[in-house]
Formats: structure tokens, sequence, C-alpha cells
């Protein structure tokens, strides 16, 4: 779990620090104020890369594997117009601290060594869906140059954690754990089925969740044995017959993935880093926002650190509606960018309640959308 980041002469970023929640964080800007560079830097930061046999080399590499300069070498990272070295700082939960350190010319980043406990690795979620790509990026023998011109390196580590094999199967962290309980079936009626690996490829089988009289728990369900529920949850396919993944709707296909990584354990609320999720509206319904946000506070409520960068309003309104502050301890934290007109400063403003965000230019947008259907509604009427 990250608690602290600032950029200094990166990227987009000229100064900023951000603090954030251990539950949930939205991440809200217009087009330009380095949001998805921001989920980068994280996932750079929580990965293996800083504590390997040369990781000022391994971290350099790392982001330009991500960011995708057009020289190559991490140099061309720091802020064009900026003096002094690039700086990236992050502190994490259980006390590590991370300072990396580069000049324009850099091939290389400074890195001390990170002292404590190992960084639980982040996933990061892009905008577009990957269970379909999966196939391509995780073949036995791949045309690594080609990937690497189309894919930056956040769908090359989410290919691999989607292939990744667990030691459980969903259906019995789902019968065993409650945590997987609340979660799972959510997710899993939401689209009518769930998603499988077969032969290096995913697959879609209809089906959904029901929720049984459970028999008499044995002492192996220890998880379970703390609650004593009375019912279980059991998926019920609607057929034997699987589809292709490509035959489903890419925006459920992007639910798909939270279903692998629960699966597999890559996602494992109250342990795994933080899951970062960039745009999780884009080409999904409307409909499904509100159990979409539900599913999200179930696992930050049982220890996922969520970041999600956002443009939708419906979305950051369920989350507005949704979240119990008192009986749950929902933490749900805004963090707003915003670019200084004079400068092209990034520039950040931090609130734990959606209703402070001034201005709201999403909110702002959308009223204005509902102002001129209500007044081609009216017509004339009252001028």
């Amino acid at each position: 779990m990250i608690s602290s980041l600032q950029l200094k002469n990166f990227v987009a970023f000229t100064d900023l620090a951000i603090e954030f929640s251990p539950g949930i964080n939205i991440i809200i800007g217009e087009n330009g104020t380095g949001k998805t560079q921001l989920l980068k830097a994280i996932l750079a930061l929580c990965g293996p890369e800083v504590r390997a046999e040369q990781p000022g080399e391994q971290l350099a590499s790392k982001l330009c594997r991500l960011y995708q300069p057009l020289s190559g070498r991490v140099g061309e990272l720091r802020r064009n117009g900026s003096r002094g070295e690039a700086v990236l700082r992050a502190e994490f939960a259980q006390g590590q601290q991370l300072t990396v350190r580069f000049n324009g010319s850099a091939s290389a980043v400074k890195i001390p060594k990170v002292l404590g406990p190992a960084i639980a690795p982040a996933t990061f979620l892009p905008t577009k869906e990957v269970l379909s790509l999966v196939r391509g990026l995780t073949a036995e023998q791949p045309d690594f140059a080609t990937i690497e011109r189309i894919f930056d390196d956040g769908y090359l580590d989410l290919a691999n954690q989607l292939t990744r094999e667990g030691t459980e199967d969903l259906g019995s962290k789902v019968r065993l754990n409650p945590r997987f309980a609340s979660i799972v079936p959510r997710l899993a009626n939401l689209i009518g089925g769930q998603y499988l690996l077969v032969k290096g490829r995913f697959v879609f089988q209809p089906g959904q969740y029901q929720e049984n009289k459970a028999p008499t728990r044995t002492s192996e369900a220890n998880n379970a044995l703390m609650y004593q529920d009375s019912t279980e949850w059991r998926f019920i396919p609607a057929s034997k017959k699987c589809l292709s993944s490509t035959m489903t709707a890419e925006g459920f296909r992007k639910i798909g993935v939270l279903q692998r990584l629960l699966s597999n354990g890559c996602l494992n609320p109250g342990a795994s880093g933080p899951l970062l999720w960039d745009e999780p509206e884009s080409n999904l319904n409307p409909k499904l926002m509100k159990d979409l946000v539900l599913a999200l506070l179930e696992l930050a409520r049982n220890g996922q650190q969520v970041i999600l960068a956002t443009h939708d309003y419906v979305l950051l309104k369920w989350f507005d509606l949704l979240l119990d502050k008192k009986g749950k301890g929902d933490q749900v934290r805004f963090h707003v960018l915003s670019r200084e007109a004079e400068t092209g400063q990034v520039l950040l403003d931090t609130m734990d309640d959606y209703r402070a965000i001034e201005p709201n230019a999403i909110a702002e947008t959308f009223n204005e959308l509902t102002k001129e259907q209500v007044a081609r509604k009216m017509g004339g009427l009252g001028k």
C-alpha cells in the first residue's frame, strides 16, 4: 500500500505531492493533466526492479517501457524546461521509503537501497481491456520488438498476471472466504458468467452465482467459521458451451479481468499492492456502474487499496451516493488535477467529500447538458 508520492520535474509534473487514502482514491482531471502518468509512476515504484542487482538500470528500463520516450533514454522523462534532477519519492504503509533521481541526459536512475520489507507489486488496469489480447501478448514465440512498439509495459505486466496460475480455484475461494463471497458473485452476475483460462486463451462461460443453504462447515473453512454463514454461493453454468472472449462485450471483459486476478491471487485484498485502474468507465455501459462501484467498495472494505483515474460523472456520483463513512468506514478520497494557465504547472487539490470539489468540471458539464435538455423540452416558455 502506497501512502504518499512526490513527483518533481517528472513528465507533466513540476512539483506534485499527493497523500493517498488506504481505501479508494479517485483522480480527476482534464486531458493532459497527467492522470495516467501518475498511475504508471506508482506501478514502476512498486515493481521488483527497485530491488534488482542493478536497480538504477533496471528501473530506468522499466520507466522507458512504460512511458516510451522517443530517445529510449530515461532522461527524456525529465520535464521539459525544468532545472535540476527529476525526482520520484514514495512512502509505503510498512515504512519503506524510496527516492529515485535522474538528470536530463541519464540512461540510468540513481536509487539508494530500499530498506524494510518487500514492496507489494501494484496491479495496473489500462484503459483498453486485455483479456482478448493475452493469447498474443504471452505467445510461446512472440515478436517482442513489435509487441513493445504497440503496447507499453502496463499491458504486458497485466497479461502476465492474468496467465499466472493460482493455488485455488475461484469457486473454492467464494465458498470458504467471505471476502470473496462479497465480491465475486456480484461481478459474475453483473456480466452473466465468468472468464476461464483454457489452453492459453480466455473463454467465457455463461451462468450465475446462486446463494444456497450451506452444509455444516468443516474445520478447513477457517475463514467461514469466523462468520458462521448459513448460506453459500456456487456458480451454476447456464450451458456447457463456452464462448471466445472476443465474442463478449469489451465492458464485460474489463470486469472479467477483476475476476481472474481475484481467482489466481494476483489481487488478494489485504495483502496485494494497490489496484491502479485507468478509466474503468471506458466501454462500460452506465447501467453497470453501480454494481462496479459496489464491488470496488467491497474490495476496499477488505483491505484493498484502489487508485483510479476517471472522467465519468456517473462513476463519481455512485461513489458519492454509495459510500458508507460511518457504518463500514469507507475511505474515498478525491484528487483533482488542474493545469495553471500561465505557467502550465499541474496543480493538485485533495478532498474527502465529493461535494467539496470546486470547480468540478465533470459535474458542471453534466449540469450544462441537463439544462440544455430541459431548455429544449420547455421551448420558448418563460422567455
